[in-house]
């Protein structure tokens, strides 16, 4: 089931093949994809050249791309992983740094807790190393709630990161 939203200044839509290796570069950057869990470039496997082939297929997650409005450009990166019964949604998403600080991830998120609410979600969640300031402040900006700590590695990699687990009630 493709998916499509959009909000003032983005489309927000499942990703296709050809937009997958934007996706990957962001993901495997040293700079926009230091908190997450991907490792870095020279770690990555052949799990990223099947992932490209298979981006459109629904393995359990939504990969979704930002577009701008007005300039066709990728913003960034999201994603939604239901569980099974579509009552809580995972999310993730990872903004180029050269759209930073311009209230994307904002509107990104937004979007998305509107899409979980007309699926009938109950509650979403999201998963952030601690040291990642910006991504905290959106969450905690937007309402989000820390509901527990954990700790996850960087894959590929010897490198730790505690993590603030959050969850936002859509009902």
């Amino acid at each position: 089931m493709p998916i499509q939203l959009e909000t003032s200044r983005l489309i927000i839509r499942s990703t296709k093949k050809e937009e997958a290796e934007f996706c990957i570069n962001i993901w495997l950057d040293d700079e926009m994809g230091q908190y997450l869990s991907d490792p870095p470039r020279e770690k990555a496997g052949d799990i990223y050249i099947s992932w490209k082939e298979s981006v459109e297929i629904y393995d359990g997650c939504y990969y979704l791309i930002a577009i701008s409005k007005e300039t066709g450009k990728y913003i960034g990166t999201c994603s939604l992983v239901p569980n099974e019964d579509f009552t809580v949604w995972d999310i993730g998403y990872c903004v180029h740094k050269e759209h930073w600080k311009q209230g994307y991830a904002t509107e990104i998120i937004k979007s998305l807790i509107e899409y979980c609410s007309v699926k009938d979600g109950e509650k979403m969640t999201a998963s952030v190393a601690k040291n990642n300031i910006g991504s905290n402040r959106v969450l905690n900006n937007l309402g989000f709630r820390i509901e527990k700590e954990g700790r996850f590695k960087k894959s590929g990699t010897e490198i730790y990161f505690d993590e603030l687990i959050y969850s936002y009630k859509l009902v």
